[in-house]
């Protein structure tokens, strides 16, 4: 498949406020970068902070395993975070990347970093339920 042809796609299943804009993505087998867009309408930014908006870490989170699970067909139950860090708020108006990074093997792992040229917003390692033999998942 084609980075056009999933960029439709993504932004065809994560295209309501709840989603930053997704403008670019670049992929191979075991990597994804998406280009992204804070608008300053989206929903999680409603409340949290009236004086200056920002994107929550639990929001930035939940948006890469949500993407990872799509992207690389990980199994749904998210069983840790490891490395979880920090750096920069995320503010509306913004332009960044999200590089995805999967791992399978003993145990699936995706790593995700919120990024723009040399500024680092946040990082951090999804780890995944490894479905058994023979499973459906």
């Amino acid at each position: 498949m084609t980075d056009s042809s999933n960029l439709t796609q993504l932004r065809s299943h994560f295209s309501s406020a709840h989603w930053p804009r997704m403008n670019a993505i670049s992929s191979s087998e075991h990597r994804c970068v998406i280009d992204l867009f804070i608008a300053a309408d989206m929903h999680w930014l409603q409340g949290h902070f009236p004086e200056q908006p920002v994107v929550a870490g639990v929001v930035q989170t939940h948006w890469a395993g949500e993407l990872a699970k799509y992207l690389f067909a990980t199994s749904d139950e998210c069983i840790r975070i490891d490395n979880l860090k920090f750096q920069q708020v995320m503010l509306p108006g913004q332009s960044l990347q999200l590089t995805l990074d999967y791992s399978g093997g003993a145990t699936t792992a995706v790593k995700f970093r919120y990024s723009h040229e040399e500024t680092l917003f946040s990082e951090g390692k999804l780890v995944f339920n490894t479905p058994a033999a023979g499973s459906d998942l």
